[in-house]
């Protein structure tokens, strides 16, 4: 008599992978995957801590706690740590007391995405304490008198509360706090010198293949601050993006920026007047007037000076590559050269030629 059905090492195997999907939070239904919250690339990331809370509800297992505070409303691996970091933050208009660890976390959870690999973390995590002990050892946050630092990532580094975190992270909270808490204390006390003191450390979103130097961006020279390849950022979201102007709403943004020019003068004339070394807009031309590279993108509010231009009669657009000012550590890249086989401190000397890796006592 034949057996009618799957065989049943089949029936488990389909219970498993349904099991797993779920674990995810995978959508099943298409009205679920039009509103799915967590995208699928981030699996990798989420399946070992969501395959832990499954089997803590079948299991007695003793968690382990992480503390976090309520005062300062940041992760905090030590709560007995001493607090003497002054920190401005700014969404809040206040001055805060944090420890060097908890100041860390909060900064590597707002300046890189928690679903990046943990050694792309863990060097987020040295270049934020060593952007700190540079800032204090110049004087501290010029803008904010009596702070070590502010949480203005336009003026020092961005900063994620608690509540923020939940807000951002969802149901992946406990996921990537953990990711974060590791990357925080795996690379504890750890930062970047050149010849002894801490680097002037500067990062951005994405290189877009090459980053830049220093020089032609901050008009200041730095040895590991130089132009370096940044590989397998193609496939990361953002790294091309068009942007459309009609000729009247250009000249309209140059003109609020300090730039002053009509519709007519962008029509007859925006070419780009020179390139950095990296490939970059090192200015720009409309009319009459020069314009610096860096000027027409914060002007225009376009995702970096990597960008071709093409005009026809409506207006302009332009095809951007990366996102950011290219100079230093391109997280994009570090993530790419962490996935393949990178640890942080490789990451590290290679966005950072020269430098070397100290840790404090």
């Amino acid at each position: 008599m034949k057996r009618k059905g799957p065989p049943l090492w089949l029936c488990v195997l389909l219970l498993l992978l349904v099991l797993v999907w779920r674990m995810l939070g995978a959508p099943l239904t298409a009205r679920e995957f039009a509103q799915a919250g967590t995208p699928l690339w981030q699996a990798r990331t989420l399946l070992p801590t969501r395959v832990r809370r499954v089997f803590s509800l079948w299991l007695p297992v003793q968690k382990e706690k992480v503390a976090l505070t309520d005062d300062t409303e940041s992760l905090t691996p030590l709560p007995d740590e001493e607090r003497d970091i002054l920190v401005f933050v700014t969404q809040e208009n206040r001055m805060v007391s944090m420890s060097l660890s908890g100041y860390v976390c909060g900064v590597v959870a707002a300046e890189m995405p928690a679903s990046y690999h943990l050694e792309a973390l863990k060097a987020q995590a040295v270049a934020a304490r060593t952007r700190l002990l540079k800032q204090r050892q110049t004087g501290g946050c010029v803008s904010h008198p009596g702070a070590d630092i502010c949480t203005d990532s336009a003026h020092c580094q961005g900063y994620a509360t608690l509540q923020e975190c939940k807000a951002r992270w969802g149901d992946a909270y406990e996921a990537y706090r953990d990711r974060v808490l590791q990357a925080e204390y795996e690379t504890r006390g750890q930062w970047l010198a050149y010849q002894g003191q801490p680097i002037t450390v500067v990062y951005h979103a994405i290189s877009g293949g090459r980053t830049e130097d220093a020089q032609a961006v901050f008009s200041q020279a730095e040895p590991y601050l130089v132009s370096v390849s940044s590989e397998g950022e193609e496939q990361v979201r953002g790294f091309w993006q068009d942007s459309f102007f009609s000729f009247e709403e250009l000249a309209e943004k140059l003109t609020a920026a300090g730039y002053p020019v009509n519709a007519l003068q962008a029509r007859q004339r925006l070419t780009i007047s020179a390139y950095t070394a990296a490939g970059r807009v090192a200015a720009m031309q409309v009319g009459d007037q020069i314009i610096d590279g860096g000027d027409f993108r914060r002007a225009l509010g376009l995702r970096s000076t990597w960008f071709s231009i093409s005009a026809d009669d409506q207006g302009v657009t332009f095809s951007q590559r990366g996102y950011g000012h290219g100079v230093g550590m391109s997280q994009a890249g570090a993530n790419a050269m962490a996935a393949g086989g990178a640890n942080y401190q490789e990451i590290l000397t290679h966005y950072y030629p020269g430098v070397e890796i100290q840790v404090s006592p």
